[in-house]
Parts: structure tokens; sequence; C-alpha cells
């Protein structure tokens, strides 16, 4: 079993271990090393593992397995020597590293019971990753006034400076500490506890005190599988989001010749703009395809095929086109488009499957289609199949239009 010696003290960064075993590592990658103690923390619960420098090699993941903790190491540059069972070893942990875990871990804590207490919102899961930290908390309903609330909750406990305690205690004593977080083994268990606020079983990594956490803020949250899924940073990740943020809340107003309390009514009227241009956009689209399907449509002797490649157009554009083109009457529309896409359309009072026409023509090329059997979509692979495809799809709804008439006569 190794010693722990984040445990006994997270801020420790330096520190000598005897080697007791070493291994290859998987797939011919560097050595596997284990130590009589270690100040590398592993991945658990939640919480990234350190890194950082062990006799002269990177230290670049560490694991825990059946009590043994294995410190994977990467080449040195330039080459060390040789970590052999029973030499003794330096190693140095990357602090800048352990202390954001300590800040994120420490400041999930007080979030958490924030979240309990604030909204009845139990924590289900929690993931703790080098740029995005979450919670799942079991609530359905949570938005920003819930936000706002159990972030002022926890901003309290920070500003406040609560020391972070460490207790070691039995089972028996476990229940009746009142934890909010129960322990999922037995026998002597570790509980953290921001003072008069929250109580965890948690083996990770924390501050001595709120106040280092800095700052807590949420970032976002969402629906997810039932419960909510709240996004959060905290130390310096919070400050350094925030940082950017006024950077580009500044940017938009300067765009925007509003100043920050301004800009968001400012983005609404942009893009209250936008949305009516947009639709003017769409309105003078909509003539002008009108107006191109009438002239296409003079001097077709109806019923009528049009069957042509459209390049350069949008796909929105010449599904439009197809439909303005049918919509009085006696004709069918077979279209192509850049990247092989294909719409067929048919007026209304010509009876044929469109449908089925298109999946029957593109099939042979590859390709794959469906819809309606007045308006269907698909693709083929290639240009030259495109022009297959429409060839053949022409010669169908030809035959089948000179069949009716034949039928009607």
């Amino acid at each position: 079993m190794t010693e722990r010696l984040f445990h006994q003290d997270a801020y420790l960064r330096e520190f000598t271990a005897r080697v007791i075993a070493v291994s290859p590592g998987r797939g011919g990658a560097p050595e596997i090393v284990e130590l009589d103690r270690t100040a590398f923390y592993p991945t658990s619960g939640g919480q990234t593992h350190d890194t950082g420098v062990l006799a002269g090699r990177p230290v670049v993941d560490v694991v825990e397995e059946e009590g043994r903790i294995l410190h994977h190491l990467g080449p040195a540059v330039p080459p060390a020597a040789a970590i052999t069972p029973g030499r003794e070893v330096a190693g140095r942990i990357d602090w800048d590293r352990r202390f954001d875990h300590m800040q994120q871990h420490t400041g999930q804590h007080i979030l958490s019971q924030a979240a309990l207490r604030e909204a009845g919102a139990e924590t289900l899961a929690v993931h703790l990753g080098p740029a995005r930290c979450t919670v799942d908390l079991k609530v359905a309903i949570f938005g920003p006034d819930e936000a706002e609330r159990v972030e002022e909750v926890a901003g309290a406990v920070v500003m406040e400076n609560r020391p972070v305690l460490i207790h070691t205690v039995d089972e028996a004593e476990v229940r009746r500490m009142g934890l909010r977080r129960p322990p999922k083994k037995q026998g002597m268990i570790r509980v953290v506890e921001v003072e008069g606020f929250d109580r965890s079983a948690c083996g990770g990594t924390h501050v001595r005190a709120a106040g280092e956490i800095g700052a807590i803020a949420i970032t976002g949250w969402e629906r997810y599988k039932g419960a909510t899924r709240v996004e959060f940073l905290c130390g310096w990740r919070a400050v350094r989001d925030a940082r950017r943020k006024r950077r580009v809340l500044a940017e938009v107003g300067r765009a925007l010749s509003a100043g920050d309390q301004e800009v968001a009514e400012a983005v609404q009227r942009v893009a209250a703009r936008e949305r009516e241009a947009a639709r003017q956009v769409e309105e003078i689209r909509a003539r002008l395809l009108t107006m191109e399907a009438e002239l296409r449509r003079r001097g077709l002797d109806l019923p009528a095929v049009v069957a042509e490649v459209t390049a350069g157009r949008d796909p929105e554009e010449v599904r439009g086109l197809a439909t303005a083109l049918v919509r009085p009457g006696g004709l069918v529309a077979l279209l192509g488009g850049d990247g092989g896409r294909l719409v067929f359309a048919r007026s209304a009072d010509v009876a044929l499957d469109l449908a089925a026409l298109l999946r029957r023509t593109v099939e042979r090329f590859g390709g794959r289609g469906g819809g309606r059997p007045e308006f269907a979509q698909g693709s083929v692979p290639t240009a030259a199949a495109l022009e297959e495809v429409l060839a053949a799809a022409r010669r169908w709804v030809e035959e089948a239009l000179t069949a009716k008439e034949a039928d009607g006569a």
C-alpha cells in the first residue's frame, strides 16, 4: 500500500521516495513506477491526476490499482539514469496544476452544498476536467434565478474564508456527522469539512481555507438525463474566464457604440434588424423564383417535364425553384444541384409517385433519397451520375405522361 503524502499535506510540492517496482508501459511505452510513498495524486473521485517530474522523468499519468499508485513516466530529455527497484528518487509535482485542482475540488464541495440548500438539488455526479468542470444536480428546473442564488451562497462561504478541515473517522462516527456525500467504502473514512457549511467523504486534494478558492462562478447549465448538468469554474479559471468575457464585451460594445450596460439591448436591436433583413431577402428570392418559373414555363406544351442541372445555387434555392415551377399545374420538375443533390417535384394535377421514381433511379448509382409522391429529395456521388439520373428520370416521366394521355384519349 503506497503512503499517500498528498493526504498528509496537499501543499507538499517535492518529496523523496523509494522505488518498489518498475514495469514496462503498455505497447512499448516508457516505464510504470511504483513507490513506497508519493505526493502525486492519482485520478480518482472526479479529480484528474497530478503531473510533474520523478527521477528526472516527466510524470504523464498517475493511476491507482488495488491500493497501489502507479506513475506512468514519459521519456527524459536529456536521458536520465535508469530507475531500478530499491533506488531512492526525488519527485516534484506541477504545483500550478495541483493548486488549480484544489481550487476546483473544494469549490465543487461548496457549490454542491449551496445547490442542496438553495435548490434542494442533490449532487449525482462530478467531473473536474482540465478545462471544464460540471456537477449533475438532481433537479429538473434550474435557470438564471437558481444559478444566481446558488452562486451567491457559495460566494459568501468563500468571502468568509471558512477553514477547510480534514477528519479521519471510523464508520460509527461518520454516521453521526451528517455528511452531504456518504462514504463509498468501509473502515476509516476521510471526511472533508468546510467549517459550518459542508461535510463530505472525499479522498481528493483541497485548499486550507475557502478564501484560497478566490471565486466560484456558474458558467452554464443544461438538461441531462432527467437532471441538470451545471458547468462551473473556480479560482484562477474563473478569473481568466471573466477577463476573457470582459474583453469580448468591450469589443462588442465598441462595435455597437454601446456601453457595458447597453450591450444586451444593442445586440437585440441588431438581431431584430438581421431577422427582418433575412425575411425581406427570402421574400424577394421567392418573388424572383416565381418570375423565373413563369419565364421557364412559357411555350411549354403541358403536361411537361423540366429536367436540368442548376449549378451554383444553394439547396434552398433549388427547392424553391422546383416548387415555383410546379405550383400552377401540369408540370414535373427534375432538378439537380451542386454536390450531386436532386429535387423532384410535381404539380398536384400530375398523378406520379416521384419518391418511388427517385429511389429507383439513384439506387443504381449508389445514391439515396426519399420523400412524398409529390416532392422528393436525394443525392448521388458524382456529377456524371447526376446527369444520368436526370436523363433516366425524364424518360420515365415522359413515358408515364404519354401513357396517361393515351389512356385519356
